[in-house]
C-alpha cells in the first residue's frame, strides 16, 4: 500500500507530499460492517482507498501525476535527461527528487531518488527505518546488503559496470539492476522493485484502447483468459445502466509484418513479436426488439471511455495495485464516474487493498456521501511556494457530514480559479 509520495523541484512543484494515510482520529462506529470501507488496513497502518485531487487549471495537478509517471519509468528502465524538469521560476535548485513510502510484505519502505540534468546523484532504500543501501555522489554503502556470495566489493563492481553508462554517467538505478538481474540477492530489494514495477500503475490520461485494458485484466491471474476478462468487463458495464445487451470481440494475429493495416473497425496493437487486430462489437435492441450490431467505435465517447477504463480498474482491484490517473473523469457522466470511484471503496470489489489516486474537476462526488475528509486533496499554486497540497482533513472544523462541494466552490479550501472577463 502507498503511504506517501514526496516531490521536490519538479515543474511547478517546489516541495510537496501526497499523503495516503487515514487522517481521522478514530474509526467510525461500526466500520467493520460498513459496505463503503473508510480505510484500508495492513500491519496496523491505515490508508485511504481513494484520493481525489482538485485544483484550478495550471495549479499543478497534472505535474503530480507526471512525477509518479517519471519515477515509475526510471525504475522500469533507466534515467533519461527528459525526466529532468525543474521549477523554472526558482532556478537556484539544480536537483529533482522523489521519495516514495509504501508497505510491502509486512515491511515499511522508503525509496529516495535524486537526479540532475545529467545523471542520478543520490539513491537510497530504507526498510523499517534501516538503510538497505545508499549511493550518494558515487559513494556506495552496501554493508547491509552484502553477503558472502555478494560482498560489498562485488556490489561495487555491479554498480560500476551495470549502473553507469559508457560515458560513466549514473543512469540506471541500482534498485533496477538488482531487481532485474539479481532478484534472489535480497528480499527487501525484490519487494521494493516489485512494488514500483508491478504494483504502481500510472496513466497520464484516461484514454485507453479497449484491448489494452482487456489484455491487462486477462493476465491478472497469471494464465491468459481473455474471454473471462471480456465477460467481466461487460458484466460491470451493463450494471452501469448502459443499454448494451451484449458484446463480442474477435482478435486476429497479423504476424510481424503486414503490408496494410485493417480498417478503422479494428483496434491495432503492436508488440515486439506480433501485430494484433481486435474487432469489438456491441449489440442493442431496436424498437421492434430485434438485436442490432454496432462496431464499438460507434458507441458514445463516454461509453467507450468507461468500458476501456474498467479493464484497468478491475486489474488494479484484483492485484491490489496503486492506480494513478490524470483527469480520470474526462468524458464520463458524473454518475458513471462516481461508480468507478466507488469500486475502490466497496468491500465486494476491493478485497486486496487496492488504491486509487486521480485528478479531476468533477465536484459531484464531493456531495454523494462517499468521499471522506482524508480522501479529498486541494492543490493551489503561488509564485513563492509553487504548487501546494492540502487534504480537507487539514482544515479546521471540517467533518464528514459537511457538504465538501459547497465549501470547495465557495473558496473555503482555496484551489479554485477567480476568473474575470
Amino acid at each position: 500500500m502507498l503511504l506517501s509520495f514526496q516531490i521536490k523541484n519538479c515543474r511547478s512543484i517546489l516541495d510537496l507530499t501526497i499523503p495516503m494515510t487515514y487522517a481521522e482520529k478514530k474509526a467510525p462506529n461500526g466500520y467493520r460492517q460498513m459496505e463503503s470501507q473508510p480505510f484500508l488496513e495492513e500491519c496496523s497502518t491505515r490508508t485511504v482507498p481513494c484520493l481525489a485531487i482538485y485544483g484550478a487549471n495550471a495549479s499543478g495537478k497534472s505535474n503530480i501525476i507526471k512525477a509518479f509517471s517519471s519515477l515509475a519509468h526510471i525504475i522500469r528502465g533507466k534515467y533519461e535527461p527528459t525526466y529532468f524538469s525543474p521549477n523554472k521560476l526558482h532556478p537556484d535548485n539544480p536537483m529533482v527528487s522523489y521519495a516514495l513510502e509504501f508497505l510491502k510484505g509486512g515491511g515499511k519502505f522508503r525509496y529516495f531518488l535524486e537526479f540532475d540534468s545529467e545523471e542520478i546523484v543520490n539513491e537510497r532504500l530504507e526498510k523499517d527505518s534501516d538503510c538497505v543501501f545508499s549511493i550518494e555522489n558515487r559513494i556506495t554503502r552496501f554493508d547491509e546488503l552484502a553477503t558472502e556470495v555478494y560482498p560489498s566489493s562485488k556490489l561495487d563492481t555491479i554498480f560500476s559496470v551495470e549502473c553507469l553508462d559508457q560515458e560513466r554517467r549514473f543512469r540506471t538505478p541500482f534498485l533496477t539492476v538488482v531487481g532485474k538481474n539479481y532478484a534472489g540477492l535480497d528480499d527487501s530489494m525484490a519487494a521494493a522493485y516489485g512494488f514500483i514495477v508491478n504494483s504502481l500503475e500510472v496513466y497520464t490520461d484516461n484514454r485507453f484502447p479497449f484491448s489494452f485494458g482487456l489484455d491487462r485484466l486477462a493476465r491478472t491471474n497469471g494464465d491468459v483468459d481473455t474471454q473471462r476478462a471480456f465477460e467481466d468487463i461487460v458484466t460491470i458495464l451493463r450494471k452501469l445502466d448502459i443499454d448494451i445487451t451484449r458484446m463480442e470481440y474477435k482478435k486476429d494475429e497479423l504476424g510481424k509484418e503486414v503490408k496494410e493495416l485493417p480498417g478503422s473497425n479494428y483496434e491495432v496493437s503492436i508488440s515486439k513479436n506480433n501485430i494484433m487486430a481486435t474487432e469489438i462489437n456491441s449489440y442493442h435492441d431496436d424498437v421492434l426488439g430485434n438485436e442490432v450490431r454496432f462496431n464499438f467505435n460507434e458507441e458514445s465517447l463516454g461509453t467507450q471511455r468507461v468500458a476501456c477504463l474498467l479493464g484497468i480498474v478491475l486489474t488494479a482491484l484484483r492485484r491490489g495495485n496503486v492506480l494513478v490517473i490524470d483527469e480520470m473523469g474526462n468524458s464520463l457522466h458524473p454518475y458513471l464516474f462516481a461508480e468507478v470511484v466507488r469500486m475502490f471503496k466497496d468491500r465486494r470489489y476491493n478485497t486486496s487493498n487496492a488504491q486509487l489516486v486521480f485528478t479531476t474537476h468533477n465536484t459531484d462526488i464531493m456531495e454523494q456521501d462517499m468521499m471522506r475528509v482524508s480522501e479529498i486533496g486541494i492543490v493551489s499554486r503561488t509564485l513563492k511556494r509553487g504548487t501546494t497540497f492540502r487534504r480537507v482533513s487539514d482544515f479546521e472544523g471540517v467533518r464528514n457530514v459537511t457538504n465538501f462541494r459547497k465549501q470547495y466552490l465557495d473558496g473555503n479550501f482555496s484551489g479554485i480559479p477567480h476568473p474575470y472577463i
